[in-house]
C-alpha cells in the first residue's frame, strides 16, 4: 500500500507534527463566510459569490514552527432555513469562526446569538469572531471597539476581515491554530482531532474518533 502523504514546509522539510482539526464558519446570510474559506484556501476572491446551501468542505494546511495543522473546514449556509443543521457540522468542531459584517448592525447581533450557542452547545471549541468585509470601511456601522469589548468579554479570538483585500484572513486562521492543543493528549480529547507523529518515513496515526 502506498505511503500517505505528509504536508512539507515550503522550504521542503517535514514538519515533526501533522495536527488535524475541525473547523466551522458560522454566521448570517451574504457575510462572506464562504469569501474568506475562498481566499484562505485558494488565494481568491469572486465578487459575485453564490450562497452556500447546506455547507461546503474545503481543507488547508498552514505550519507552526515545527507543526502542521491541517484544518477541515465546514462553511455553513446563513439562510435561516439551514439554521437547524448548524449543529450536525460544529458537533466534533474543535474551533469556529463567526462572522459578521461590519456595514450590517443586525449580523453581528445574530452573530452573538450564535456564540451563545457554541458555547452552550460546544464545550471546549475555540471561538474566533471576524468582522468581515473592512474594504467597506466608510459604510462601517458595527465600530471596532464595540466588538473587541464583546470579544474580550466572552473570551473570543477577535480580527477584522477583508476576503477582498486579504487582510487578516490568514492571520485570524493562524492565530485559531496557535490556540488549539498540538499534544498527544489533547488530540484526544474531542472528537476530529488527529494527530501524527512524522520523522522521515517513519509516522504513527493517534486518531479519536472517525
Amino acid at each position: 500500500m502506498a505511503n500517505r502523504a505528509v504536508p512539507q514546509r515550503p522550504n521542503g522539510q517535514t514538519p515533526g507534527k501533522i495536527c488535524q482539526f475541525k473547523l466551522v464558519l458560522l454566521g448570517e446570510s451574504s457575510v462572506g463566510k464562504s469569501s474568506l474559506v475562498l481566499r484562505f484556501v485558494k488565494g481568491q476572491f469572486h465578487e459575485y459569490q453564490e450562497s452556500t446551501i447546506g455547507a461546503a468542505f474545503l481543507t488547508q494546511t498552514i505550519h507552526l514552527n515545527d507543526v502542521a495543522v491541517k484544518f477541515e473546514i465546514w462553511d455553513t449556509a446563513g439562510q435561516e432555513r439551514y439554521h437547524s443543521l448548524a449543529p450536525m457540522y460544529y458537533r466534533g468542531a474543535q474551533a469556529a469562526i463567526v462572522v459578521y459584517d461590519i456595514t450590517n448592525q443586525d449580523t453581528f447581533e445574530r452573530a452573538k446569538n450564535w456564540v451563545k450557542e457554541l458555547q452552550r452547545q460546544a464545550t471546549g471549541i475555540v471561538i474566533a469572531l471576524a468582522g468581515n468585509k473592512i474594504d467597506l470601511n466608510s459604510m462601517r456601522s458595527v465600530q471596532t471597539d464595540e466588538s473587541q469589548t464583546y470579544a474580550y468579554e466572552n473570551g473570543l479570538l477577535f480580527m477584522e476581515t477583508s476576503a477582498k483585500t486579504s487582510a487578516n484572513v490568514t492571520e485570524i486562521f493562524k492565530a485559531i491554530a496557535e490556540k488549539l492543543p498540538k499534544n498527544e493528549t489533547a488530540s484526544t480529547a474531542g472528537q476530529g482531532r488527529r494527530l501524527v507523529e512524522s520523522e522521515g518515513t517513519n509516522k504513527s496515526l493517534s486518531s479519536c474518533c472517525k
